[in-house]
C-alpha cells in the first residue's frame, strides 16, 4: 500500500474509534457559521481561524493540519466551562467536490472506482457490500480509501476491495472528513446533509472477469449449475432448448436434450452494467459449456503461458472411475504424457508434461482411446503469464548484495511477480552451488567461477498434494545477471591493527584502543603500528582501510614529520607490516592513531540500513614530561594599581618576565605561577594630583595566566616591586612650580591585568 494511503487510513481508524464516544460536526472550509449544539455553549478558546460565538461556530477559510480538528467542551453556560466534561469534535473539511456520477465508472472485479469531477483530491470513497460467494447473512465488507493523487485534474482512480457486488453501496466523504454514527455534516451554506446526499451511483459498472466460472455442466445427478460471478447483475438468461434460471451465485440448468450435448448460455445484464470484451463494452455475454461425464478442473497456478517444458496439473473429481494413466490426454489437440498421478480425498491429481503454449487458453481433453474417441473429461482454462522470479541475496548481518560470493555463502530470498507457486533455487554446475540450512537457502559461487551468471529457478506449487508439491512445473532463469566474485565483509580493525610502545623497562607493551596511555620520555621513539594481514580469513575477503598517525605538540601544533596518512589494501593471509611513528618526539607530545574502513560499496557488502557501523578504532598516547615549566615572556599590563602609599594608577606598562608554572598531566600550564623580571611602569604621565614618574622596576610575585592562542595569554598579576625612580610629587593648584615631594618608599605592591606574548623556555 502507498505509504501516504496507509497513513491516512490509520488516522481514519483512530478518528472512527474516537467518533464512537464523541459527537462530530463537519463544516467545509470557508462555509457559513453553524449552530453546533442545540443548547448550552461551546467553551473556547479556538484557534486556526475558527470563529466561536456561543454555540455557533464558523470554520476557517483555510485550515492547517494543527487546527483542522478541534475538541471543544460543552457546558450549560460560560461559568461552567472549567468543570465541563462533555465534548464535541469539530472538523474543517476540504471544499466539497463536484462528482459527475454519470461519467463515473465502477469496476467491481478489479476493485477500482474511476471518478470524474472537480476537487477530487483527498476525497474518500466508502463502500459496503457482500463479495460474491459469501453468505450475505454472515459477512459484509466495509471499507474506505482516498483519492490521494488524481490521474488528471478531473479524474481519479480509487482502489476498492476486489470482488464487490455490482449493487454495492458507494458513498463519498469530503477531504479530511469522517463518516459513521455520530457524525453530522453541513454544506457551505450551513445546511445539514443526510447520508443519502453522499450516496454515489456510478453511471457505468464494468465487469472485467468472465461471468461464467464453471467449465462444464454435470447433469448426472439432477439439475446442473453454472457458477457466475455477479448473479445480481444478470437480468435474464437464455439456454436455447434447455431450461435455465438465475439463482444466487449460479445459473440453474435443467432439461438439456441429447446424450453428449453442449449448453449455450446467453446472459443479458441489467441497465448500466456492462461486460468488458477487449476495448468494447457489451450488455450481453455468451458462453458454451460442455456437459461433462467426468468433472475435471485445471489447478490454479499451473496453467501458464510462455513456459517451455511446463507441467500442467488437472484434478479429476473423486467420482470419476477412470485410471488417468489409461487415458489419452491432449492439450490444445497435441498429445501430452502423464508424468505423475496422486490420489487425494478431493479427487485425483494428474501432472501432464507439455511443451508449453503461448495461447490465452488451453483445452485439456481426456479420451478413452483413439479408436473409441469417447471424451471422458474436458476443460478449457485461461492461461496466466509465467511469473518471473525475483531473488535477493543477503549476507547475514551485512545486508543485501547484488553478486554471488565465492568465499562465503549468502542467503537467498525468492519472490515472484505473480502466481500462487514459489520458486526454488537450483544449482548450476560450474557457476554456483546451493545448500539448505534448516529453512534457509544458501548460495555460494564456485572458487574457479568468474564473470556473470543468471540464477536458475524451479517453479513449484506447495498447495499440491504429496510429491506433486515438490515437482518442478517448469525451470526458468532470472532475467538479470549477477557478478560472481569475492565478498569482502568489513572486519573488526582492532583484530588487524596493534599499537605497540615500550614500557620503562624497555619491554614491548600492546596498548588498548580507546584508552589514554602515558609513555616514558626515554621510550618515546619506540612506538609503531603493526598491520596483521595474516589474521584475515578468506570469508572476510580483501579489506581496504585508512591509517592516520597524528602527533600534536603540547601547544596543539602538529609535528609534521611524524604524521602518516595512508590508504592500505589488505589481502587475506598476507605478511605482517610494521609502520613506526617517526620523528624525535618531545615532552607531552600526543600520539593519535586512527584506523577505519573505506566505505566503498563496490568492494564491501555494506548494510543498506546501518552505514554508520563500519568498524574503526583509535589509540591515544602522551609522552611524559617535567612537572614545571620555566620560560620568558613579554608582558604589557594596560593599567596597574599601586597599593602602597601613595596609591594610584600606573598607565601603559611594559616589561619582560620569567615565569615558573606547574604543568598538568597533559603538559598544559596551570593558571597560577611565580613571576619575576623587569617592568617599565607609568610610561605615560597621569592627570591626577599624584605624579608618578616613569620608572624601571624589578618585580616578583604571582600571576594568573589564561591562554588565548599560541604563545599569547591574558592574566592578572600581583607583584612586589623595587622601583628605580625619582621622587613622587603632588601637584598643588595646578601650578607645576608649587609641586611638593610626597614621601614614599622605593618598595611597593602593585597588581592588575595584563597581556603576555611569548613562551620561550623549557620544562623542569
Amino acid at each position: 500500500m502507498h505509504p501516504a494511503r496507509a497513513l491516512v487510513l490509520g488516522c481514519l481508524l483512530v478518528a472512527t474509534v474516537a467518533t464512537a464516544a464523541t459527537p462530530v460536526v463537519q463544516l467545509p472550509e470557508g462555509g457559513r457559521a453553524v449552530e453546533v449544539i442545540p443548547k448550552g455553549v461551546l467553551c473556547g478558546p479556538v484557534r486556526g481561524g475558527w470563529v466561536l460565538e456561543g454555540r455557533t461556530l464558523k470554520p476557517p477559510t483555510r485550515a492547517d493540519d494543527a487546527s483542522r480538528t478541534l475538541e471543544l467542551k460543552v457546558a450549560a453556560d460560560e461559568a461552567s466551562c472549567a468543570t465541563a466534561t462533555d465534548t464535541v469534535v469539530v472538523v474543517a473539511t476540504g471544499p466539497f467536490p463536484r462528482i459527475d456520477s454519470a461519467a463515473t465508472t465502477f469496476y467491481p472485479d478489479d476493485g477500482r472506482l474511476e471518478l470524474k469531477g472537480t476537487g477530487l483530491r483527498n476525497v474518500a470513497i466508502a463502500w459496503s457490500g457482500t463479495p460474491r460467494g459469501v453468505d450475505p447473512k454472515t459477512a459484509s465488507v466495509d471499507g474506505q480509501d482516498f483519492c490521494l493523487e488524481p490521474n488528471a485534474p478531473n479524474e481519479c482512480a480509487v482502489p476498492l476491495t476486489p470482488g464487490l457486488p455490482t449493487d454495492a453501496t458507494l458513498s463519498w466523504v469530503p477531504a479530511y472528513g469522517r463518516r459513521g454514527a455520530g457524525v453530522s455534516t453541513y454544506d457551505a451554506n450551513g445546511r445539514f446533509l443526510d447520508d443519502e446526499y453522499f450516496r454515489l451511483r456510478p453511471g457505468r459498472t464494468v465487469l472485467t472477469r468472465p461471468l461464467v466460472q464453471s467449465s462444464g455442466v454435470d447433469l448426472s445427478k439432477g439439475p446442473g449449475y453454472a457458477a457466475v460471478t455477479h448473479s445480481e447483475a444478470i437480468a435474464s438468461v437464455d439456454c436455447g432448448t434447455a431450461r435455465c434460471e438465475v439463482t444466487e451465485g449460479a445459473v440453474s440448468i435443467r432439461n438439456v436434450p441429447g446424450l453428449n450435448p453442449t449448453v449455450s448460455l446467453r446472459l443479458r445484464l441489467v441497465p448500466r452494467v456492462f461486460f468488458a470484451k477487449g476495448d468494447a463494452l457489451e450488455t450481453s455475454f455468451s458462453e458454451t459449456l460442455p456437459v461433462l461425464a467426468c468433472p475435471i478442473t485445471a489447478v490454479d497456478g499451473t496453467v501458464l503461458r510462455d513456459a517451455e517444458d511446463s507441467g500442467l496439473v488437472m484434478r479429476l473429481d473423486a467420482a470419476c472411475a477412470h485410471d488417468p494413466r489409461g487415458l489419452l490426454w491432449t492439450v490444445n489437440g497435441a498429445r501430452v504424457r502423464v508424468e505423475r498421478v496422486v490420489k487425494a480425498q478431493d479427487g485425483t491429481y494428474v501432472l501432464l508434461r507439455t511443451s508449453g503454449t503461448n495461447e490465452p487458453q488451453v483445452t485439456v481433453t481426456a479420451i478413452t482411446s483413439r479408436v473409441d474417441g469417447t471424451v471422458v473429461a474436458s476443460e478449457t482454462a485461461d492461461t496466466k503469464p509465467v511469473p518471473d522470479p525475483r531473488a535477493t541475496l543477503e549476507l547475514p548481518g551485512h545486508g543485501s548484495i547484488d553478486f554471488v560470493p565465492t568465499n562465503r555463502p549468502a542467503e537467498v530470498t525468492v519472490a515472484s511477480n505473480g502466481g500462487l507457486g514459489r520458486f526454488v533455487l537450483r544449482p548450476l554446475g560450474g557457476a554456483y552451488t546451493v545448500t539448505m540450512r534448516e529453512t534457509t537457502t544458501l548460495i555460494q559461487g564456485e572458487a574457479t567461477a568468474g564473470g556473470f551468471v543468471s540464477l536458475r529457478f524451479a517453479y513449484r506449487l506447495p498447495t499440491l498434494p504429496a510429491e506433486l508439491a515438490t515437482s518442478d512445473l517448469f525451470v526458468t532463469n532470472e532475467r538479470v545477471q549477477r557478478a560472481v566474485r569475492e565478498a569482502s565483509v568489513p572486519t573488526n580493525v582492532e583484530n588487524l591493527v596493534e599499537f605497540i610502545c615500550a614500557d620503562k623497562e624497555g619491554n614491548d607493551e600492546k596498548l588498548a584502543p580507546s584508552r589514554p596511555h602515558r609513555l616514558e620520555y626515554g621510550m618515546r621513539n619506540t612506538c609503531r603500528v603493526i598491520i596483521h594481514r595474516e589474521r584475515l580469513t578468506l570469508e572476510e575477503g580483501n579489506q581496504e582501510i585508512t591509517l592516520r598517525i597524528t602527533v600534536t605538540k603540547s601547544d596543539n601544533s602538529i609535528r609534521g614529520e611524524s604524521s602518516v596518512d595512508q590508504r592500505l589494501f589488505l589481502r587475506p593471509k598476507g605478511e605482517v607490516r610494521v609502520i613506526p611513528v617517526q620523528g624525535n618526539l618531545g615532552q607531552y607530545d600526543r600520539i593519535l592513531v586512527q584506523v577505519a574502513h573505506v566505505a566503498d560499496e563496490s568492494r564491501y557488502a555494506l548494510s543498506t540500513v546501518d552505514r554508520t557501523g563500519l568498524p574503526s578504532a583509535q589509540w591515544t598516547a602522551i609522552v611524559r614530561g617535567g612537572m614545571f615549566r620555566l620560560y620568558t615572556m613579554a608582558t604589557i599590563p594596560a593599567g596597574l594599581y599601586r597599593a602602597t602609599q601613595p596609591t594610584g594608577q600606573l598607565a601603559i606598562n611594559f616589561g619582560v618576565l620569567s615565569r615558573l608554572a606547574l604543568l598538568n598531566n597533559e603538559g598544559q600550564e596551570r593558571l597560577l605561577g611565580i613571576e619575576m623580571g623587569l617592568m617599565g611602569l607609568g610610561l605615560v604621565p597621569q592627570s591626577g594630583d599624584i605624579q608618578f614618574p616613569p620608572t624601571l622596576a624589578a618585580v616578583l610575585g604571582l600571576g594568573l595566566r589564561v591562554p588565548i592562542g599560541p604563545g599569547a595569554a591574558v592574566g592578572a598579576n600581583a607583584w612586589i616591586a623595587r622601583e628605580f625612580r625619582g621622587d613622587i610629587t603632588r601637584r598643588t593648584s595646578g601650578d607645576p612650580t608649587t609641586d611638593t615631594v610626597v614621601p614614599s618608599s622605593k618598595w611597593s605592591f602593585i597588581f592588575g591585568p595584563s597581556i603576555s606574548v611569548g613562551n620561550v623556555g623549557f620544562n623542569l
